[in-house]
């Protein structure tokens, strides 16, 4: 793997654990490789700065770091060469507007775009049978071929009906892929209190929720649950929980 790969992918969070073995032991022992995580992960730094001084004063240690490179050329640096200038453009905006306080502001909603995904129906292929009911076969079916609002309606129904927790999984699912998630957390909220053998994909989901209405310490709270527990997305709620922590 080239290094600009190698550490390229580091900075995202993306390492395997092999790569990260490898990645650990170039960082101890080879004193150019680790100038330039250092100098690459200052970048990052410096990219995600929301505070117009703090911004002036980090790039300005940055361009310090790379005058006293002693003259190395970095082959890296060039395919970072646009992240500075970008940097460099937002510190003058910054500096010369009044209004312009936060540049990097949180996207909640691509984050969210990014990590949702409908849960997979894993109900009716285990209970499907003779004494399957035929109105839950039908949600999960509308469900199935993307058809959220009718899954969602006929959810509600079967949930009121036979007081089955995991139909308030699904109906939450179904809104939230409708861009409705502000009705979707009280049924994910309800759910995770009825405790049962889905309820830690629920906290996924209501995480997720949160994110979508901008409801972020709730948030927090909730991947740091699902990190603890390791049960579900521990993988993805550790990588999202970068972001926002």
């Amino acid at each position: 793997m080239e290094q600009e790969e190698r550490i390229d992918k580091y900075l995202k969070g993306e390492l395997t654990q092999n790569e990260k073995d490898q990645f650990d032991d170039l960082l101890k022992n080879d004193p150019a490789f680790r100038s330039d995580v250092t100098l690459l992960k200052d970048l990052k730094v410096v990219s995600g700065i929301e505070d117009r001084e703090e911004l002036r004063k980090s790039m300005k240690t940055f361009e310090t770091k790379i005058d006293t490179k002693e003259n190395k050329v970095i082959s890296l640096f060039g395919k970072y060469k646009k992240i500075l200038v970008a940097a460099s453009i937002l510190l003058l905006v910054a500096i010369g507007s009044i209004t312009f306080l936060r540049p990097f502001a949180l996207d909640t909603n691509k984050l969210y775009a990014s990590n949702f995904e409908p849960y997979k129906n894993v109900v009716t292929p285990i209970i499907r049978g003779e004494n399957t009911e035929e109105n839950e076969v039908m949600a999960f079916a509308s469900y199935e071929s993307e058809n959220y609002k009718l899954a969602a309606a006929q959810f509600e129904t079967l949930f009121e009906t036979t007081k089955r927790p995991y139909f308030l999984l699904y109906q939450a699912n179904a809104l939230m892929a409708i861009d409705d998630a502000k009705k979707a957390i009280p049924l994910l909220e309800q759910h995770i209190k009825l405790n049962d053998q889905l309820a830690e994909r629920g906290k996924w989901y209501l995480a997720l929720a949160y994110l979508k209405e901008k409801r972020k310490k709730e948030s927090i709270a909730i991947l740091k649950e699902i990190i603890q527990k390791g049960v579900f997305k521990k993988g993805s709620a550790t990588q999202l929980l970068k972001v926002l922590d």
